[in-house]
This record gives C-alpha cells, structure tokens and sequence, in this order.
C-alpha cells in the first residue's frame, strides 16, 4: 500500500511538474518591451510614465530617503528613452522636480495635494533622455526652504 501511495504522489509531482513548466510564461526577449510603450524620446516630452505604459519594468536609477522620512526615486524606461521621478511617503503640500542635462531641458514637477497623494505614488511627468545623461532630482519639503537634490546617470 505504501508503494502504491509513493508512486500516485510521484506521478501527481511529475504531472503538476510538467504542467507548470509549460503553462509558465515565455521569458521576454531583451529585443522587445514588455509592454508596447505609447512614445518615445521627444514624443514623451511631458507625458505621465503611466498613461504611457513607460512606466512598466523601468529601472531605478537611484532611491534616496529624504530628511523628513519621505523617498525618492529617478527612474528610467529605455523602451520609451525618457525618465522621471516619484515620491511617496510625502505630505501635502511637498514638491518634487527633476531635469536631464542638456541644452534646454525642461524641468519637470510634481506636488503633493491632498491626503490620496500622501498614500499614493506621485510622478513627475517624463522628460526626453538619452543614455549616459545626468539626471537631477530635488524633493521640496512644505514644511521648510531647504531643497533636496541628487544626481544619477542613465547607464551607457
């Protein structure tokens, strides 16, 4: 009876094994994104990461904690060749902006409105960037005149 008992459960492992493997989703290709973007480069000059669908699998350029507790990231979609920043843990009334160097690149901005922006992420919208550009972000606390701010460089 044991032995019986010993080869259901192997065959139900090897079974549930086989399934799994070829029910899992096929690894994406690094030539194409996960998702199909909506812009890219100038075209996503001032546009939210997320109505792009930018904002899907970008990379994180850099994530700092600022000095009233909230964070901070810039992060990067080569897909779409833009980047932007995001805070949370903020309050109502912070301020965060961030900008590529370049000749005339815009400052993008972002604040913090109500008590649904203190629980939510909020973004700046995406400014054109190119790889090996310096990235800067700066967090704007309500509560005082000090500014925050920090660079990254978008990988080569």
């Amino acid at each position: 009876m044991a032995v019986a008992g010993a080869t259901v459960a192997l065959v139900v492992l090897t079974r549930d094994h086989g399934a799994a493997r070829h029910s899992a989703a096929p690894a994406s290709s690094a030539a194409t994104p996960p998702t199909r973007p909506t812009c890219r480069g100038a075209a996503c000059e001032g546009l939210s990461p997320m109505v792009t669908k930018c904002g899907a699998q970008p990379e994180t350029l850099v994530r700092r904690r600022m000095s009233t507790g909230a964070w901070m990231e810039v992060r990067y979609n080569r897909w779409c060749a833009a980047s932007w920043a995001r805070t949370w843990g903020a309050r109502v009334g912070d301020r965060i902006e961030m900008s590529a160097d370049g000749a005339g690149s815009p400052v993008r901005r972002a604040k913090i409105k109500d008590d649904v922006d203190t629980d939510s992420f909020v973004y700046t919208p995406m400014t054109a960037t190119l790889p090996g550009a310096v990235v800067t972000a700066c967090f704007l606390p309500a509560a005082s005149d000090t500014k925050e701010c920090f660079d990254s460089r978008v990988a080569q």
